[in-house]
């Protein structure tokens, strides 16, 4: 399961940490199940499923394909995730401007 893990992260171009913010686990934990060394819980890859669209069977077994259009994007996942970056960076420059003005004050 490791090798189609580290595909399907590498697909919508998630890093380590990313892949478990999505299923609820920390970066050492899709490390382990990516190096082979555990593997998930089936409701953590249920939550993934839901989340990135891709058969289980494909990455549990390595049966069939990754999605009913091989490894295609979830539809809007690109838009959700372009629109998550964009907030992120927001939300940084809101932290940076409240900071400078508590600096400012002093």
């Amino acid at each position: 399961m490791g090798p189609r893990l580290i595909q399907l992260r590498r697909k919508y171009k998630l890093n380590q940490s990313k892949l478990g913010e999505l299923c609820g686990v920390t970066k050492a934990a899709v490390s382990q199940w990516e190096a082979g060394i555990s593997t998930p819980e089936i409701k953590r890859l249920i939550e993934l499923r839901s989340k990135l669209g891709f058969s289980l069977d494909w990455l549990i077994a390595g049966e069939g394909e990754a999605t009913p259009g091989s490894l295609g994007a979830m539809p809007g996942f690109e838009e959700r995730r372009q629109g998550n970056r964009r907030a992120c960076r927001r939300d940084r420059r809101q932290r940076q401007k409240q900071d400078n003005s508590i600096n400012n004050t002093r």
